[in-house]
């Protein structure tokens, strides 16, 4: 079935007023969601470039998407003095992580909510931003966003490009109107030959395979020494249930459970993909009888382990490197329910001994690549993970051996971040006009 733009233009617009109800119901969690409304409807007045500088603008959809690309703006900042960084997002724990790298920056960097694929709005957006160059973030290509982008001879790259089997069925389904818009695409850079092949397939024309930017992340080492200070002091393991996603907590608990004494001496660390509910794990951990601490509520990490606690719920943000730090083995939330796991890049770069679960298709071609150099281990359910980490942790020298598998694993992937940067001085040098 191929929908034309018209058509799909149409219907947006109509949709506009469920976009605002949309808005409202996730804002009852997250109350984030009823701010910034005109930036999402394109009816902001957008701040235009300052005078002498060249705007790349990136768009970051989120947490993954947005921090993916912190290593790739750092270099460009002290490489070019003559650019700025407009971030866009669409989810409020997106725009904050980036509100706290920017400002690091001194005004280089500013952000806004990305507006909803709808013509005006998307060609208000750009004739007021003015970018020299638009850079994708991973999976967001939108069809007008692409159309406008080239109407204003905007270069658009898709960076650290991935799209996976079942993405691209869906792409092929609705026919030239995403194919068209990736056609439009000036390059994309894909993380793998086998992106690259689904890129291609979906209509790309320049396919460049760089790797991805996520193995050049430079680890938080305040975070790591505290946690290796607090380490020192806990007598216990700590295995992190890491970025776990709804439905899986109780697949986790009711497994620990089952084995509960074979881990007289483990204490469980399980952290929350996403904010809004971190009240709703910890109910669900008290209900399930498990004594319990918060990490928001005990900032000294040593009381926070201490004593008879059996679950640590890890409810802030920014912190995944400690907690990894903190953990002696990880098992990867995501995997266990129909999510395509979240990235196994940070447990293996910090060499944290890391068990996936059957639901791999965000990160398929990493995971496949880890799991035949046994850097991690993959599992069928979350009963079978938990009985991993018991072998895990009566056989630590298996631990030490895929901590080591792991680390090399994470080194033999670097090295994106300088291809990427080169691509990307060629654009904006040949400007606007090399779209």
């Amino acid at each position: 079935m191929s929908i034309p733009r018209w058509l799909y233009s149409s219907l947006l617009f109509l949709a506009a007023p469920f976009a605002m109800g949309y808005l409202l119901k996730r804002s009852i969690k997250q109350p984030e969601y009823r701010e910034h409304w005109s930036e999402r409807f394109g009816l902001a007045q957008y701040p235009a470039p300052k005078e002498g500088l060249k705007r790349i603008w990136i768009h970051g959809v989120s947490v993954g998407e947005t921090r993916a690309s912190f290593r790739l703006v750092e270099e460009m900042l002290q490489k070019r003095p003559d650019i700025e960084i407009f971030y866009t997002h669409t989810t409020p724990t997106g725009r904050d992580v980036g509100r706290h790298f920017a400002e690091r920056f001194a005004g280089r960097i500013q952000q806004s909510y990305l507006p909803y694929d709808i013509p005006f709005a998307i060609k208000n957006f750009i004739d007021q931003t003015n970018p020299s160059l638009c850079l994708l973030m991973e999976t967001e290509v939108w069809p007008n966003l692409t159309y406008y982008a080239r109407q204003a001879n905007v270069p658009v790259a898709l960076v650290n490009g991935r799209l996976s089997e079942r993405s691209l069925k869906k792409t092929l389904k609705v026919g030239s109107l995403l194919t068209d818009s990736m056609t439009r695409l000036t390059v994309a850079l894909a993380q793998s030959v086998a992106d690259a092949r689904r890129l291609r397939e979906a209509g790309c024309k320049d396919v460049k395979v760089l790797g991805n930017l996520k193995f050049d992340f430079l680890p938080n080492e305040k975070q790591l020494a505290d946690a290796q200070k607090t380490k020192r002091a806990v007598a216990k393991k700590v295995v992190l249930l890491a970025s776990t996603r709804d439905g899986e907590e109780k697949i986790f608990l009711d497994a620990i459970k089952k084995e509960k004494k074979n881990f007289p001496e483990v204490i469980w660390l399980i952290v929350p993909r996403h904010p809004q509910r971190f009240n709703e794990v910890f109910d669900l951990i008290e209900k399930e009888n498990f004594s319990v601490r918060k990490r928001s509520s005990e900032q000294d990490l040593r009381r926070l382990f201490a004593g008879e606690v059996e679950v640590v719920l890890g409810d802030s943000m920014g912190e995944m490197n400690l907690y990894y730090g903190l953990s002696d083995m990880a098992i990867m939330g995501g995997s266990f329910g129909n999510y395509g796991s979240q990235s196994p890049i940070e447990p293996c770069a910090l060499g944290v001994p890391l068990v996936v679960g059957p639901s791999s298709f965000n990160f398929e071609t990493i995971i496949n690549e880890a799991e035949d150099t046994q850097a991690i281990i993959r599992v069928g359910d979350g009963a079978s993970a938990i009985k991993q980490i018991k072998e895990l942790l009566n056989h630590p020298e298996e631990a030490v051996k895929l901590a080591e598998n792991a680390k090399r694993f994470f080194a033999s992937k670097r090295g994106a971040t300088e291809k990427t940067l080169k691509v990307i001085e060629d654009l904006l040098d040949r400007g606007k006009n090399g779209n």
